[in-house]
């Protein structure tokens, strides 16, 4: 399925979870916090991630938006590299050159 036809389909779903609750769009509009004009566009799957995410936490269904996202957390792999490459302080070592700034003379 091409990335337009899936926005459309999930144009499609949030207009179904709204008309489940019974909402018109613009009580949805004000539910989310967007335009009316927002909500007509998620329903026809062309608007922003920042809008679905407010439709779909005001329809009380963001868990279903989150689902699509599952954190996958850290590989062991990653765990490995990331213990025995991570600095927790600065060695000391490195030497830095102050230099005094001469006064100007006007």
């Amino acid at each position: 399925m091409s990335a337009d036809k899936t926005a459309v389909v999930i144009g499609q779903r949030v207009k179904q979870y709204r008309l489940n609750q019974d909402l018109s769009q613009e009580d949805l509009s004000k539910l989310a916090g967007v335009s009316l004009k927002a909500v007509k566009n998620a329903e026809a799957g062309k608007s922003t991630l920042s809008t679905y995410v407010a439709v779909m936490m005001a329809l009380g269904r963001i868990d279903y938006l989150l689902a699509a996202f599952p954190d996958d957390g850290i590989s062991p792999v990653q765990l490995l590299k990331s213990t025995t490459n991570a600095k927790k302080r600065a060695s000391g070592k490195k030497q830095i050159n102050v230099k005094k700034q001469e006064a100007l003379d006007w």
